[in-house]
């Protein structure tokens, strides 16, 4: 079991350097079209709101960088499938799909590192968070890195073709990180729409953050055990349910 641990450490460390430290080394303009995005949101969001959202752009901002590792971690698995057929060697030498996944998804960290940690100092600039709220804020951006990058995995296993996932990360990144609420109150959406927000994980995400910012602790708790069982939940089935091995291209 102990030699079964340090070979996952060293498999996650490995991955990591493969996808993250290397590729942003030889490609330090990704990292740039990355933050692009939920950098032009908060722009946006001050402009429009005369600084008054800038809080909820920032904690939109961080929900946001984290969506995008889990988009780039498509592209990644799927090219790593298709095209080096990487996947199918490392399924190969008993790495569990969750090493797998957590490995190359902690590469594409490294991309966004610099963006999450500037929009955490704006909302900590901004609010009076405290040690607790703080860590309610990480743990929050850890439970979307892990649920999403392992739906990501999910996807990847289904698509047969790179050109077809392009399609599919911009409908990713719409209905997780543009359409709920994370850069406004789910309180703002009329009631029977907003049953619908409640199915999307990042509005839990942006539920606990702003909860924990305001200092409502008590508030917290649904909102992080739903999403704690809903990351569990999506833990299992993709290293349970998944053809990690038996399928190959």
């Amino acid at each position: 079991m102990k030699i079964k641990g340090v070979k996952n450490l060293r498999a996650l460390e490995s991955l990591m350097k493969l996808n993250g430290l290397i590729p942003i080394y030889r490609r330090p303009l990704a990292l740039v079209a990355i933050l692009s995005t939920p950098f032009s949101f908060l722009f946006f969001v001050d402009i429009f709101s005369d600084g008054t959202q800038l809080l909820a752009g920032s904690i939109g901002g961080l929900i946001f960088t984290v969506i995008n590792a889990a988009t780039m971690l498509q592209s990644d698995l799927l090219f790593g499938k298709i095209d080096l057929k990487f996947q199918q060697m490392v399924s190969t030498t008993g790495i569990s799909p969750l090493t797998y996944v957590l490995g190359m998804a902690s590469g594409d960290i490294v991309f966004i590192l610099p963006g999450a940690v500037f929009f955490l100092a704006v909302i900590l600039y901004l609010s009076s968070a405290g040690i607790l709220a703080i860590l309610l804020i990480v743990a929050s951006a850890f439970l979307t890195w892990v649920f999403f990058s392992l739906l990501s995995y999910l996807i990847s296993r289904k698509v047969r073709e790179m050109r077809e996932i392009w399609p599919i990360s911009v409908i990713f990144g719409i209905v997780f990180a543009v359409l709920p609420p994370i850069y406004y109150s789910v309180y703002s959406i009329p009631i029977p729409v907003r049953y619908l927000a409640y199915i999307i994980p990042t509005t839990f995400a942006a539920l606990i953050i702003k909860d924990a910012v305001a200092g409502a602790f008590f508030s917290v708790l649904i909102p992080l055990l739903i999403y704690v069982a809903e990351t569990l939940a999506m833990i299992f089935f993709a290293t349970r349910i998944s053809d990690w091995r038996q399928r190959t291209i």
